[in-house]
């Protein structure tokens, strides 16, 4: 977790599995049962989850699958969630991105799949958004198999394309 105002690192740590980790979990962020065996569980880090995150919007690119995965991990420890949980508490960077850049389907983050490395990605993209894009709208040329996104309503592309 880091800061999105200032990408001050809050808390960056790895957690210790309840059971070994799968094949494909290891082929996406490259974390063994090695690298995590003396880590903390996740009922060690949680106040500390708990006191970062209290009275801070949590900003997500994936915000329904890391709120599902942080309250299910709560629940399994038998703890209380609390702020946690409120669907207020969490923001989908990823959903805000794709309507910003008016497209249809979800915009990969980047290639770097760590945490860390991912809140830094994100917080680039909520930089990029706050700047705004300017008069024109100017969308990634999308690939050969994905549909051209038609663009954001109010934009200058839009006026003309409904004339």
């Amino acid at each position: 977790m880091i800061d999105a105002a200032t990408g001050k690192n809050l808390m960056d740590t790895l957690v210790k599995p309840t059971e070994p980790i799968s094949d494909g979990a290891r082929w996406v962020h490259g974390i063994t049962d090695e690298m995590v065996a003396g880590a903390r569980p996740f009922e060690k880090i949680l106040p500390r989850l708990r006191q970062v995150t209290k009275g801070k919007v949590i900003c997500a690119y994936n915000a329904d699958f890391d709120r599902g995965v942080v309250l299910g991990d709560v629940r399994r420890v038998g703890k209380k969630p609390m702020h946690l949980e409120l669907e207020e508490s969490w923001y989908c960077l990823m959903e805000a991105y794709k309507d910003w850049v008016g497209s249809f389907r979800w915009l990969r983050l980047g290639d770097r799949h760590r945490a860390l490395g991912n809140c830094e990605s994100a917080r680039k993209v909520l930089i990029r958004m706050s700047k705004g894009r300017g008069s024109t709208f100017t969308p990634t040329p999308p690939s050969p198999e994905e549909p051209v996104p038609r663009p954001p309503t109010g934009s200058i592309l839009a006026a003309t394309a409904l004339t």
